[in-house]
C-alpha cells in the first residue's frame, strides 16, 4: 500500500555554494538599505553610504567568484551554487547600474 522510495547518493552540500549565496544575500540587503537611505536623503550620499556600497560590491564580486568555483566541484548538489551565483551576479549588475547613473549624471 505504501511504498517508500529511497535515494542513495554520494552527493553532498557545497559549502562554497552556501557561502556564495550568503555573500550575495548580504550584498543585496545592503544594496536595498543604502538605496533607501540615499533616496530618503534626496540623492545625497555621504561617505558612510559610499563605504557600505563599496564593501557590498566586493561581497557581490566575491560571491560570483565563489559561486563559479563551487559549480566546478564534483559530486555536490547544485542548488546553492547556482542560487548564490545568480544572486551575486544580479547584485553586481545593480551596483554597476548605480555607479553608471552616478557617473553619467542622468537627470531623474
Amino acid at each position: 500500500m505504501f511504498t517508500r522510495k529511497y535515494l542513495f547518493t554520494s552527493k553532498k552540500t557545497s559549502y562554497k555554494g552556501i557561502a556564495s549565496f550568503i555573500s550575495g544575500l548580504i550584498s543585496l540587503v545592503s544594496f536595498c538599505a543604502v538605496l533607501s537611505f540615499v533616496l530618503k536623503a534626496g540623492g545625497k550620499a555621504d561617505a558612510r553610504q559610499g563605504a557600505v556600497g563599496f564593501i557590498s560590491c566586493l561581497f557581490s564580486i566575491a560571491g560570483v567568484v565563489t559561486g563559479i568555483l563551487s559549480l566546478t566541484e564534483k559530486e555536490t548538489f547544485r542548488f546553492f551554487p547556482w542560487l548564490g551565483t545568480i544572486v551575486s551576479f544580479l547584485t553586481v549588475i545593480l551596483w554597476g547600474g548605480v555607479i553608471y547613473v552616478g557617473f553619467a549624471g542622468l537627470p531623474w
